[in-house]
Parts: structure tokens; C-alpha cells; sequence
């Protein structure tokens, strides 16, 4: 029998040892959390929403079968489309206005520069280019950032200081690219952005993501890959997303790259929850023995007979009645 774990113990566990400290710090994890029963799916999926909000995490959640999420760019376009961008921004906004000796107004529907000059007893043409240019050195040159992604946080930030019409126009244009809502790249040029978000480019900005989610006042982001429809055998020909054994193999290839780039991410706990079938290594299946680079970075080689691992970077979950 395989062992398993109650899911309200192991996301005890994850509360206690990676978002009470670790992630919290700057660090980062990938963790696979396999349901055998539908009442640890909704536990790990719904308890671990709670917490990480409970803790100033920001929570992304990505459904497999809305999502194809062996096409990178569509999955940062997925996670993007849930940020707060305007929240951060005024976030971001108000540490620089406070490393700058201004004191940080109340929120307002002015512009932000408009805003601060009230506060502070000074006239609005002097503040905003003071923070434009401190906004450009903090942001425009962060090298830390992909370089689209730093000019698209600096336009932003820009339309939040000076507000008004080109303002609210600019957050649009600037957030439908980053959604995908338009993928035309033409519409951003003019932002000095030049490239449209593809599979080359999208890993790079969802690292910046992460980082730019710390930046903006959470103490970091929580990923939600729910990847039952994956494993998914025959086409049951519904209106969500079925994966060929191809683009299974492509997932397996996204969640690898994932593991293995965790030293580039910051501040981020990334929780796969795939369908018990995940665990196969039998090739004939859909587990993950059909992608031997995947499996060898998770599977648990040596395990006790009775008892989980819940540092593993793969466990078993299951309901256990009391």
C-alpha cells in the first residue's frame, strides 16, 4: 500500500516551514501535491488559497483544463490576468515617494504626483518630475527585470503618477499585452516595447512577475496548477482543453523547466496538483514515467512503507476518517 498524508497536515507543514519563513524570504519551491480522493483535491486547492491569503500572498491559480499550460505564454497570460497591476503600481508608487522624504498621501482618484504635491506643500510641477526620475532609476534600470517587463512596470507606474486620459489609456494598452488580450505587438510600440509575449520570452516575465508582486507589497505569490485534465486518457470531446500525449509531454517539459529554474525565482511557491495518475511510472499510462526528466527530480527513490515525507517534492494525499 502506498502511504499517504492527510492534506490538512501537509498544508500545515507548507504553512509552517515554507510560507511562514522560507518563501516569505526571497526563496523559492515547486511541490507536487497528489490527491487520491476528490476531498483532498478541494482541501489543498481551497486550504491552501486561505492560508496563502491569510498570509499576504498573493494567489495565482491556473486550471489545466481552461489553461494550456504546456504553452508557456498562455499560462503567464493566465497568471497575469489576475494581478492587482494598478494596486501594485500605487504600492511601488508610495515606497519611492517615502525613499524620496515625501510623505505618502491618502488614497485619491487625482493623480498620484497631484496627490503628493498636496501633501507635502509643493507645487505639482516640481514632485512629478522628481518622481519620474527616481522612478526611472528604480525600475527603467533594474537590470534584475526582463527588459520589456521594466519598461512595461515603468508605464504603468507613469500612468498611475500623472493620471488622465493618456493615463487610463495606457494602463489598458499595457495590461491587455500583458493578458494577451491583444497580442499585437504594434499597439505596445509606441510604449518602447517591442517584442510580443511568446514561449521564448514568457518564462523571463513571469520571474520578473514574481518579483515585481514582492515589490508591490506582498510578501510574495502562491501558483496553483491544477493539472488533472492532463492525465486525461480519451478525449470525453467536452468544451474544455484535451492534451494529447504530445502536449502532455509538453506540460511535463513546462513543469521541469519550472523545478529546475527555482534558483531564478524569488519569492514564489509554485503547487502542482495533478491527477492520481501522475504517479504512474508505468509508460503505458500517463503518469510521469512517460518523462523521465520530470520523474528522476521528484520521484521519492527510498520512502518509508508507512509514512510521508512531507518535505518531498512530490506527496501523496488522502483523507483519512477520524
Amino acid at each position: 500500500m502506498t502511504a499517504t498524508m492527510p492534506p490538512g497536515d501537509w498544508l500545515g507543514f507548507l504553512e509552517r516551514e515554507y510560507l511562514n519563513g522560507f518563501i516569505g524570504d526571497g526563496g523559492a519551491s515547486v511541490k507536487f501535491a497528489v490527491p487520491f480522493d476528490d476531498v483532498s483535491r478541494r482541501c489543498v486547492l481551497e486550504g491552501l488559497v486561505q492560508r496563502a491569503t491569510d498570509l499576504n500572498y498573493l494567489v495565482l491559480r491556473a486550471d489545466a483544463a481552461e489553461t494550456r499550460v504546456h504553452m508557456v505564454d498562455q499560462l503567464f497570460n493566465r497568471l497575469a490576468a489576475q494581478v492587482p497591476w494598478r494596486e501594485l503600481s500605487l504600492y511601488f508608487l508610495g515606497e519611492l515617494a517615502t525613499r524620496e522624504h515625501y510623505k505618502v498621501p491618502t488614497p485619491g482618484v487625482e493623480p498620484f504626483a497631484d496627490r503628493v504635491a498636496v501633501a507635502n506643500e509643493l507645487g505639482a510641477d516640481f514632485v512629478g518630475p522628481e518622481l519620474r526620475r527616481a522612478l526611472q532609476t528604480s525600475v527603467f534600470r533594474d537590470t534584475s527585470l526582463a527588459k520589456d517587463f521594466r519598461v512595461a512596470m515603468t508605464q504603468l507606474c507613469r500612468a498611475e503618477l500623472f493620471g488622465g486620459t493618456d493615463g487610463d489609456a495606457t494602463y489598458q494598452v499595457i495590461t491587455d499585452w500583458l493578458t494577451g488580450r491583444n497580442k499585437a505587438v504594434g499597439a505596445v510600440k509606441p510604449y518602447q516595447i517591442r517584442s510580443r509575449i511568446n514561449r521564448t520570452n514568457a518564462r523571463y516575465l513571469l520571474e520578473s512577475m514574481f518579483v515585481w508582486i514582492r515589490l508591490g507589497g506582498y510578501r510574495g505569490s502562491v501558483v496553483l496548477l491544477d493539472t488533472d485534465r492532463v492525465t486525461v486518457a480519451r478525449n470525453p470531446k467536452d468544451d474544455r482543453i484535451y492534451y494529447t500525449r504530445a502536449a502532455m509531454l509538453d506540460v511535463y517539459e513546462v513543469l521541469r523547466q519550472f523545478i529546475d529554474g527555482t534558483d531564478r525565482l524569488q519569492g514564489c511557491l509554485i503547487v502542482v496538483v495533478p491527477g492520481r495518475e501522475f504517479v504512474e511510472t508505468d509508460k503505458s499510462q500517463r503518469g510521469m514515467g512517460n518523462y523521465e526528466a520530470l520523474m528522476l527530480r521528484v520521484i521519492d527513490e527510498i520512502r518509508d512503507r508507512d509514512r510521508v515525507n512531507p518535505m518531498a517534492s512530490l506527496v501523496r494525499l488522502q483523507e483519512v476518517a477520524t
